[in-house]
């Protein structure tokens, strides 16, 4: 326990001796936190924005990294009988065949994401795509076609945005859609396009979510909880009833970004720039696919004493301070990725993307959360270390990604459907270690 203590609270390069009779002699115990980090900035190939519960609408000037644009498609998908299943497009029993179309509304649900002046009025505009999805996976540099004419149009506050997440409609921002757009899904009930979800979006099509140009801010739409409702009547009645309508199928992110004149200004896909040029400092900027790279250049010499056993190692990311005030928060969670040996990420044998995970043994993926009393991000980094010691992991590098952890199934999955930004000021791998003497 007096051994534990001390090892646990040595915050100086320093080593404690022990006599073992098992080994034959002394075993130092020492701590160190001047293992080399080099970072520097990557631009990843791919940028996945599809498969998400969200999306992102806008544009603003970053004051570090330039002007960036979003824009979300998303197809119109049939009613869901639960989370995986789309019923077909029928009404109740006790209505059909007595009625009589109404209306047709969109509810759109906020889900927390502002980044940019929220001040500023923001204007969403609704359009009709003219071409269908063909592909299961979408990158940010993806764009599908659209009518130009807007089919709805809706001005408001982020003060009215951020009351939108909620399961209560009346705190929803609402746009009534176009009287056409509604009678043409009326008249697929109970018709072959209306009876799996792969011919009703063929049909259907979806919708484009446009912000204006002059727009200062970007913020993300929960399209998980947003839905449009078509409502109705029957011939007996004049209460109104309606059938919800989901975007639970096909949607991704098309995010630019335009860094000319700024410290990223030369970056280029696979071909990093080392934080030497960009003031000590390294980028990660979600949706645009900006990720951090850190490898460990002096783990060879740091590995010269032989028998040498980690027990205990944090690696910790510093934001920079400076350059998180106003409306510009950093990622609430980011995660370590394996990267290949040209600049990509890593997959595993089964073709997943490889994180690092928290406990080698076992393999369980690790994100870390942003620590506002720190200002810090911290990984448990002792299986790795130890793995890339002893070379059964390749040093090719790791990538910082803005992550997502799904507290039900314990996987990770890359979170790109925002445009969240995050300076990295300084890296330090703490180290505690053990050698024979």
């Amino acid at each position: 326990m007096l051994f534990s203590a001390l090892f646990f609270s040595c915050e100086d390069p320093t080593a404690i001796l022990i006599n073992t009779s098992n080994t034959g002699g002394q075993v130092a115990t020492i701590f160190t936190d001047t293992v080399k980090v080099a970072s520097s900035s990557l631009l990843l190939d791919s940028t996945f924005t599809s498969g998400q519960a969200g999306g992102v609408v806008g544009r603003y000037k970053d004051p570090l990294l330039g002007e960036v644009s979003a824009k979300t498609f998303t197809e119109i998908s049939l009613p869901l009988l639960n989370t995986d299943v789309f019923t077909t497009l029928k009404f109740p029993a006790a209505d059909s065949g007595i009625t009589v179309y109404d209306s047709v509304y969109v509810f759109f649900a906020h889900n927390g994401f502002a980044y940019g002046d929220s001040t500023k009025d923001y204007n969403l505009t609704l359009h009709r795509l003219t071409q269908s999805f063909d592909k299961t996976r979408y990158t940010n540099e993806d764009v599908m076609t659209y009518d130009p004419t807007p089919m709805a149009s809706k001005t408001f506050t982020y003060k009215e945005l951020k009351r939108a997440n909620s399961t209560v409609q009346d705190s929803l921002i609402s746009m009534k859609l176009p009287k056409s757009l509604g009678e043409e899904i009326y008249k697929l009930f109970y018709t072959e396009s209306g009876s799996t979800i792969e011919k009703f979006t063929a049909a259907v099509k979806g919708i484009a979510l446009v912000s204006n140009q002059t727009a200062q801010n970007v913020y993300g739409i929960s399209l998980a909880g947003s839905y449009i409702q078509l409502y109705y009547h029957t011939t007996t009645s004049t209460d109104r009833k309606s059938i919800p309508l989901t975007f639970y199928s096909k949607r991704f992110s098309q995010i630019q970004g335009n860094r000319a004149g700024t410290v990223l200004q030369n970056l280029k896909k696979l071909q990093p720039i080392s934080s030497s040029l960009t003031s000590n400092r390294a980028y990660l900027q979600s949706g645009i696919g900006i990720s951090p790279k850190i490898n460990f250049p002096s783990l060879s010499a740091f590995a010269t004493s032989g028998s040498l056993i980690v027990n205990k190692a944090e690696l910790v990311i510093e934001a920079d301070l400076d350059q998180i005030t106003g409306n510009y928060p950093v990622p609430a969670q980011v995660s370590l990725v394996h990267l290949d040996n040209e600049n990509r990420l890593r997959k595993t044998s089964t073709g997943l993307i490889d994180f690092v995970g928290l406990d080698g043994l076992t393999g369980t993926q690790y994100t870390a959360s942003y620590n506002k009393t720190t200002n810090s991000y911290s990984f448990n980094f002792t299986s790795l270390l130890q793995d890339l010691i002893n070379k059964k992991q390749t040093n090719n590098g790791l990538a910082i990604v803005p992550s997502l952890l799904n507290t039900t199934t314990s996987t990770i999955s890359v979170y790109n459907s925002n445009v969240s930004r995050l300076v990295v000021k300084n890296i330090k791998l703490n180290v505690y270690y053990s050698t024979k003497k």
